[in-house]
């Protein structure tokens, strides 16, 4: 029996934790700025990081924050996490095993809801966010940051085909539009909305993936069967190499 998208995420990140762990883009970033910068954090509140995976998100706003709590499906993201935490000197943040899909707290825990750079393996993306929703207090803030589709059709199939030959766990990236949608279908109210473009050297996206393995064979294999007017749409090929175009986008929602 196949397995199933969950079981492929802890998979995949179960192997490459300590890479992801040490990734520069995943630790920093212009999408993390900024959402903490939207997010206005405050002593007095509860964080929950959903898919936390080494905890980046968490571990920036644990600073701000009463509590920070990080999720995550895979089990071997607790250590670098542990690690991170030790190394900066925070003792009010955690981690947790657990399905974003599920998540075991009481209604109306947290102050604020974060998820970044996770929202694309989601098997079933309405449920978790209906989740992130039950788990926010009246007035609590909901935070995404994630990769988003581009607008065109055509070049949306590529793209999501790309990231899951990269990575097998991906289940698709949405486009601005449907975001909005999926939050306004979440009962949020949204107050926020950014999105940038990043254009990523094709090692770089890679990571932290061997450049000349089985998945990288693969996603020559979907970009051979592309039309050259939709590869140009996603891919640029430049004189000193590859580049993937992805956008990103930033939100906040608040729950009335």
């Amino acid at each position: 029996m196949s397995e199933g998208p969950k079981e492929l995420a802890r998979s995949f990140f179960s192997r490459h934790a300590q890479e992801y762990a040490r990734s520069s883009s995943h630790a920093g970033g212009p999408d993390l700025k900024r959402l903490l910068e939207l997010l206005e954090p405050r002593s007095s509140e509860k964080v929950l990081d959903v898919a936390t995976g080494p905890g980046h998100t968490a571990l920036a706003l644990a600073p701000f924050v009463r509590e920070a709590i990080g999720i995550d499906l895979t089990p071997e993201m607790a250590i670098p996490f542990a690690q991170a935490a030790c190394e900066r000197g925070l003792p009010n943040v955690r981690f947790l095993v657990g399905d974003a899909e599920s998540l075991p707290f009481p209604d109306q825990e947290f102050d604020l809801v974060t998820s970044r750079r996770a929202a694309h393996h989601f098997p079933h993306i309405t449920k978790a966010l209906a989740e992130m929703a039950r788990v926010l207090k009246p007035g609590g803030r909901l935070g995404i940051a994630d990769m988003v589709a581009p607008a065109n059709p055509e070049a949306a199939r590529l793209f999501n085909a790309l990231e899951a030959a990269r990575d097998n766990s991906h289940v698709r990236s949405y486009t601005v539009e449907e975001w909005r949608r999926l939050v306004a279908d979440t009962g949020l109210n949204l107050l926020h909305l950014e999105e940038f473009a990043e254009e990523l050297p094709w090692s770089r996206w890679l990571y932290p993936l061997d450049p000349e393995g089985t998945e990288a064979m693969r996603v020559e294999e979907v970009l051979a069967q592309a039309s050259p007017g939709v590869r140009s749409l996603v891919v640029k090929e430049e004189p000193g190499g590859r580049i993937l175009i992805k956008h990103r986008i930033v939100l906040v929602a608040i729950k009335g």
